[in-house]
């Protein structure tokens, strides 16, 4: 922990053109390694409330890896929405988001690895129902029960199997194995894969509550748990929500900046993770430096 906290001190302090997480650790890291850009309700871009600005084919072009979404039961489907479903342009069905636009660009970019992570209000019944509606999905979804590693599988073994799509769910009754007619999807219960501080920098944007407490029972669920139920050499992926409960644009280019970024990572969540986040959550991902702050982090040492 000293020789991290003495390396990210004396290392670049200013947002600068970088290389890409893969670039800059290359393929042969465990996945825990490096740290992914992730919109935070990623699908709300044509939503009256919006938190991005850009769809999430727009996002995945502009380097976005990892998505936030909320699905909710609507019209018999499983529906992308924010707090409830209505009925206009920014009501994507789940099934197609997978389909059109994530099961593609896996198909057009063989070494990217795509990470969703789920807020479901779904049952069960019709989360599966939804996903019988995607054939290819269970071929590349990432499944932990068939690693019999000591450590998160590296970059490239995901790559060579073909597992390049993370699935956590905060809906634990709807995690585990799915079994459809076209193959098995498995999500990934969130609390017991990740950790992630509390959401919010605060309502509205007066507030800005930079403390890194755990988003769940901090006894049960601390964040710098080190250890996976079940898997006691993979470390938990660690989340770092940096973003308000009211989106404001315009704003974001303060949330997202550089030096705020960096000071949020310094001077609370490294003390309390003890280590790099996985996942930088940020509304509005283009306004701001999110990007740079990203490149910067998978420059330092790892805590371990």
């Amino acid at each position: 922990m000293k020789k991290l906290l003495f390396a990210v001190a004396t290392s670049i302090a200013t947002p600068m053109a970088l290389a890409g997480p893969t670039e800059a650790l290359g393929l042969d890291e465990p996945f825990d390694r490096y740290t992914w850009l992730t919109a935070h309700n990623a699908f709300t871009s044509n939503g009256l409330i919006r938190n991005q600005r850009t769809t999430i084919a727009e996002q995945l072009e502009a380097g976005v890896r990892a998505f936030m979404l909320d699905l909710h039961p609507f019209e018999g489907r499983v529906a992308l929405c924010h707090a409830k479903c209505t009925y206009g342009p920014g009501t994507e069905r789940f099934a197609t988001l997978l389909q059109a636009t994530i099961l593609p660009y896996l198909d057009t970019h063989p070494e990217a690895v795509i990470t969703l992570q789920l807020e479901d209000f779904s049952t069960l019944a019709q989360l599966k129902a939804e996903l019988r509606r995607v054939p290819r999905l269970g071929s590349v979804t990432f499944d932990p029960t068939t690693w019999d590693t000591e450590r998160w599988p590296t970059y490239r073994e995901l790559i060579s199997r073909g597992q390049r799509l993370l699935i956590f769910s905060l809906n634990e009754a709807n995690s585990g194995a799915i079994f459809t007619a076209h193959g098995t999807v498995h999500i990934m219960p969130t609390v017991r894969y990740t950790v992630e501080n509390y959401w919010s920098l605060g309502m509205t944007i007066l507030t800005h509550d930079r403390s890194c407490r755990s988003r769940w029972d901090a006894d049960v669920q601390p964040l710098d748990r080190t250890s996976i139920p079940g898997k006691p050499g993979w470390r938990p992926l660690f989340t770092m929500n940096h973003f308000h409960g009211l989106p404001v644009a315009h704003h974001a280019s303060h949330d997202n900046a550089f030096e705020e970024l960096r000071s949020r990572y310094l001077d609370y969540c490294l003390p309390a993770a003890k280590r790099k986040p996985n996942y930088v959550a940020v509304d509005f991902h283009d306004e701001g430096d999110a990007q740079a702050f990203v490149d910067w982090l998978n420059q330092l040492p790892d805590a371990r």
